[in-house]
């Protein structure tokens, strides 16, 4: 029995053709580092308002791109742009299929706002319901998938971007610490894909040792609010 085939149509024969000329186009490379988390999930736990650990992963993100600006610039036509503000994608499985809704200026907003910002995005994707504007101008991207029990992957960058961060499951594994001791630690262990055409790996390196750094240590390096 056969059946008809159906053509991609509206945003996602768009997404389509950005992912082909994603893959095609832009020489790509990964890094990736394993952060430890139990100083993350205490933090969480003593935050006033409820927040997703997508929300203090994407602020980590910011913090560190306005201390990397060279991570949170824009390849078009054979220009290097740069940006000011960190307009964040954050790649979103909606009903009209793989869209990265953007957050804009994410280095100015808190904790409480970057959670009402996916929030917003969270059900926007349940009803498909995003403009142009709010799905173009970002500079950087989160792919986070560790809600489907995912540890670890790898993302296409989301040309005109740089970069991308894929982000999977905390989980408990054996550890070995400062102290030169085997213990039980949660573990993070984030995939960062780069733009080689204008990052390199050290510059890559430095900004993905340096997000860790934030996350391992939320209390000195992030608000509380």
């Amino acid at each position: 029995m056969s059946s008809e085939g159906k053509k991609l149509a509206g945003i996602k024969k768009a997404m389509a053709k950005q992912m082909i000329r994603s893959w095609t186009d832009v020489p790509q490379f990964q890094l990736s580092t394993t952060v430890r988390c139990d100083n993350l999930i205490a933090y969480r736990k003593s935050l006033p308002e409820k927040v997703s650990f997508t929300a203090i992963i994407a602020k980590a993100v910011a913090v560190t791109l306005q201390e990397f600006p060279e991570m949170n610039q824009r390849f078009v036509d054979g220009l290097v742009e740069s940006v000011d503000a960190v307009n964040l994608g954050i790649a979103s499985d909606t009903k009209r299929g793989l869209l990265v809704p953007v957050i804009p200026q994410a280095e100015a907003k808190s904790l409480a706002e970057m959670q009402q910002a996916l929030n917003e995005i969270k059900e926007k994707s349940r009803l498909g319901k995003f403009s142009m504007e709010e799905l173009t101008g970002g500079t950087f991207t989160i792919s986070n998938l560790g809600m489907f029990n995912v540890e670890t992957f790898s993302s296409i960058v989301n040309t005109p971007e740089l970069g991308i961060l894929a982000v999977g499951k905390i989980v408990k594994k054996p550890y070995v610490d400062e102290n030169d001791q085997i213990i039980a630690a949660s573990i993070l262990q984030p995939v960062l894909t780069l733009d080689h055409r204008v990052a390199d790996g050290a510059s890559g390196a430095k900004f993905l040792t340096r997000m860790a750094e934030v996350l391992e240590n939320p209390e000195e390096q992030l608000p509380k609010k």
